[in-house]
């Protein structure tokens, strides 16, 4: 029985020493042998957000940004990106950020943020990005979820070392090109569905919210809110949402820019559903922006 033990504790301590190596690997050697956080130096503007600007802004048409948007991203991790991409990158001084009806719900703190896949998935990429009292407000959060998320840590690093640790390989977020045509049957679903989310904000959506405007003045960025392009189904459901946002907006953040393009008039041919764009929609509403860009 005692070598049982022994053997177990001998397993355990290989196995921590694997996940440590994986730690260091992606703090240290994506750092700075692979210089993984690096971007072209032509790129000064950062968008960041959830899927809305995901599917909405292609950076490949707009050159000079970099698009690290990801599906059902808390501000937690955009604060934790936009902290270390400003760090490699000086040239940073725009950032677009996502800003809509359904951002700041508390709903969604336990859907995008402690919800144990969602940790399990985010936490061996956002590892080496976040600080200590970051990582232990996750663990205190969900336990079960941060060990997950660091057993996984290993399998992710040597699928960076395989494909040279690039920032495109990290999954920290990209523009994404759909061609998915589901609107009629969003539709559908909207207009049979009787649900209505509870009008309360996160206190922790909101904090770490602040702490990308406290970032950004900080480091003389101009930030830029932005609300991309809805079906007019959708917002015409969800106006007490959008009065909700309108009225946070006027108190607290109304000394910076938003573009609110929910009302952007689009046809249905440019929308994948209710709230995303397809390339096609995508591709016009990049353009537009632009434009808005260089005029403002």
């Amino acid at each position: 029985m005692k070598n049982f033990f022994s053997n177990c504790l001998k397993l355990l301590g290989l196995f921590l020493l694997i996940c440590l190596s994986a730690l260091i690997f992606n703090s240290f050697l994506i750092n700075h042998f692979y210089n993984g956080y690096k971007i072209n130096k032509e790129q000064n503007i950062l968008i960041l957000g959830d899927s809305h600007t995901e599917h909405a802004i292609d950076d490949n048409i707009f050159t000079t940004s970099l698009n690290l948007s990801h599906s059902a991203d808390s501000y937690f991790y955009s604060y934790l990106k936009l902290r270390k991409i400003k760090k490699e990158n000086p040239q940073i001084d725009k950032v677009l950020l996502g800003l809509s009806n359904h951002n700041l719900f508390i709903e969604y703190e336990d859907r995008w943020l402690f919800n144990t896949s969602r940790i399990k998935s985010k936490l061996r990429i956002y590892m080496d990005l976040m600080n200590f009292s970051e990582f232990l407000f996750l663990f205190k959060s969900n336990p079960s979820g941060v060990i997950q998320g660091f057993i996984e840590s290993p399998k992710y690093s040597i699928k960076l070392i395989i494909k040279g640790g690039a920032l495109k390989e990290r999954d920290l977020g990209r523009f994404q090109s759909s061609q998915r045509n589901s609107l009629k049957e969003a539709i559908n679903r909207i207009k049979k569905s009787k649900k209505q989310r509870v009008l309360e904000y996160s206190k922790i959506e909101t904090e770490y919210l602040f702490k990308i405007v406290d970032f950004c003045n900080k480091n003389n960025i101009e930030l830029i809110f932005v609300s991309t392009p809805l079906h007019p189904e959708y917002t015409k459901r969800k106006e007490n949402e959008f009065q909700l946002l309108d009225e946070f907006y006027s108190s607290s953040l109304s000394q910076f820019k938003f573009f609110n393009c929910s009302k952007f008039d689009l046809s249905d041919g440019y929308f994948q559903d209710l709230d995303h764009l397809n390339d096609k929609g995508a591709k016009l509403f990049t353009s537009y922006l632009m434009k808005k860009l260089d005029d403002n």
